[in-house]
């Protein structure tokens, strides 16, 4: 009997036993099964020096996103907006994606629409979000900064904090930043007219600090005024980390910029572009105080949002400015010095892995989202440009999530397979011809073509045009830039060519001479003498 007993009281531990064993068994293959089946689709790894990080998708099919917004510290709510004037919240854990505004008056087309947004980061003491949006006021574009209170998953009460502020179909802005005292700054592009970005009086080409009221803070550098820096050509970057404000600034065909804005200072456009180096720049930095770029990026890499990587879950990224790049098809690393007031290195990261990339952010548990841009004008405009891609992607325009990688993932994901930037060998040859070809497609052919045939609607053609026949004025337009209203061949543009003024005399009498023998025109060239007097003229 007490053998019979003995018996079944092992055999009773053993299936005991067992049974753990089984649920621990169980349980560590669901951890697994949510994390790899979850609503996210994973694309691949990326290895750095020791981190590996798991990238993934986490919202599909978006109409042009444009800002990213974390809802708070402890919040898992990844607030968006569209251009086309919504404002969404994506829960990060189930991928649930809810519409709370839809803007009426919105005025959207090529890059305008609702553009700069922002959350409070103290939504329980101030419960607010802001949006700045084009709108039409008699026939004309304008913008306006709007606040919202959020109260019970709906966005309530709408105060216009500025309204009437000039735009244009370019160059508009915008992003927004709450200060942790409570002030906002909106930072506003030239809306096209270049020399307003120095007068004071008005507030296109600024950066503008207000109090969450819409009123004028007291110790603002210019007395009851919202000016807080100027000579901005078209900021699409802010962020504000370790109490130091950044800002990345679209140059014109050279110098990129990524600054630290100050208060009252001038950062020189239209009469500077990236560093005091150029003769001209020079001379106008020695009689006026310019804050000169802690980067800059020449050739232009369009850089968009940006964020403040102080997280340690990547290593080798703490205490860097991570940069989304339209143009340059890429997320830039600017590695900041232990003070935040220099760039040490750069790394260039994901280059033409996700086309291009509007804004990024950077999660309170150090998770990075970033969110493209490949459904916009540009890409329409200019195929060419992006051929090796194909823009737009599939499931595009998407948000990415970019963390380290799990150990199940480290062993599941492939590799990301790395891409070069596709080099024009054509536009390498020796000889004048090539020479100048060699700077077109540098400069002139993502606009223009490669063929010089334009596109429609955005940029004229260069094909047997009055223009470019007529030496003096084709000569004065590339040097000194063009913008407003231009008609060609019958049809009207409306857009900002920049000054190629920063090319040598070599560079620019080589790619003038380039398009008036190209492209069916035929024309004469230009001398490199001929190119002097025109800018000793100007």
């Amino acid at each position: 009997m007490n053998l019979k007993r003995s018996i079944t009281a092992i055999a009773l531990n053993t299936c005991f036993l067992l049974l753990i064993v089984l649920n621990f068994s169980c349980a560590d293959s669901n951890k697994k099964s949510s994390e790899n089946k979850s609503y996210q689709k994973y694309l691949f790894k990326k290895s750095l020096e020791t981190s590996q990080l798991a990238v993934s998708v986490v919202a599909t099919d978006l109409e042009y996103p444009w800002d990213l917004c974390w809802g708070g510290e402890d919040s898992n709510i990844l607030w968006f907006t569209e251009i086309k004037g919504t404002v969404n919240q994506l829960n990060t854990d189930t991928g649930e994606i809810k519409t709370l505004l839809q803007v009426d008056d919105v005025l959207v087309k090529k890059s305008y629409g609702l553009l700069g947004f922002a959350v409070h980061p103290d939504m329980e003491k101030h419960p607010y979000v802001f949006l700045h949006y084009t709108y039409a006021k008699n026939d004309e574009i304008r913008s306006k900064l709007i606040r919202y209170t959020y109260n019970d998953g709906r966005l309530e009460t709408p105060l216009i904090l500025l309204e009437d502020i000039p735009g244009r179909s370019y160059h508009n802005g915008s992003r927004i930043v709450i200060s942790p005292d409570n002030k906002v700054f909106l930072c506003l592009g030239d809306a096209g007219k270049k020399r307003l970005a120095q007068n004071t009086s008005v507030i296109s080409g600024k950066i503008l600090r207000l109090n969450l009221d819409g009123s004028i803070p007291i110790d603002n550098p210019i007395k009851e005024s919202p000016v807080y820096s100027r000579g901005h050509r078209n900021v699409q970057g802010l962020v504000m980390a370790n109490n130091i404000l950044y800002s990345s600034e679209h140059g014109e065909a050279n110098d990129d910029e990524l600054n630290i804005i100050k208060a009252n200072g001038n950062y020189g456009w239209p009469d500077v572009t990236g560093y005091c180096n150029e003769p001209y720049e020079i001379a106008y930095c020695k009689d006026s105080t310019i804050v000169e770029p802690i980067k800059e990026w020449t050739p232009t890499i369009a850089p968009s949002g940006i964020a403040y990587f102080g997280s340690n879950t990547i290593p080798e990224w703490t205490n860097s400015i991570l940069v989304g790049s339209l143009k340059g098809t890429s997320l830039r690393v600017l590695k900041l010095s232990s003070d935040g007031t220099k760039v040490e290195g750069e790394s260039v990261a994901f280059n033409r892995q996700f086309g291009r990339i509007r804004d990024v952010i950077v999660a309170p548990n150090g998770d990075i989202y970033l969110c493209t841009s490949n459904k916009d004008w540009h890409p329409k405009a200019n195929p060419e440009f992006y051929s090796d891609t194909k823009l737009p992607m599939i499931d595009d325009d998407r948000i990415i999530r970019i963390r380290q990688a799990s150990d199940d993932l480290r062993s599941s994901l492939v590799e990301m397979t790395e891409k070069q930037t596709p080099v024009d060998n054509d536009a390498m040859a020796n000889g004048i011809a090539g020479a100048g070809m060699a700077v077109y497609q540098k400069y002139c052919a993502s606009c223009h073509k490669a063929d010089g045939s334009g596109s429609d609607g955005f940029f004229p053609p260069l094909s047997k045009t009055e223009g470019v026949g007529d030496k003096e004025r084709f000569m004065k337009s590339v040097i000194e830039g063009v913008s407003g209203k231009l008609v060609v061949q019958g049809k009207t543009y409306n857009q900002d060519m920049p000054s190629f003024k920063f090319l040598t005399d070599k560079e620019l009498a080589d790619v003038l001479s380039y398009v008036r023998a190209s492209f069916g025109n035929g024309h004469p060239s230009i001398t490199e003498d001929e190119v002097s007097k025109v800018k000793a003229a100007l």
